[in-house]
């Protein structure tokens, strides 16, 4: 993978990880339309927060909802 690559996706982690702090939590969708990145860049950002233990996930119903660790 090229450093391109992951810096657009440490960038896209950033953004998830300040409105996941600004504004509790939140669906991929709903962090997708709010910080404005395509919804791939989106679940990225999360594995990559994930693997540093910053992220958690909680299920309701069919729904994931992201929050900060």
């Amino acid at each position: 993978m090229s450093d391109d690559f992951h810096e657009s996706i440490g960038a896209a982690a950033g953004k998830v990880w300040t409105f996941l702090s600004e504004s509790g939590p939140a669906s991929a969708t709903k962090l997708a339309d709010s910080i404005g990145l395509e919804r791939t860049d989106v679940q990225r950002a999360i594995g990559w927060l994930a693997r540093e233990g910053k992220v958690s996930v909680e299920r309701k119903g069919k729904n994931e909802f992201f929050s900060l660790s």
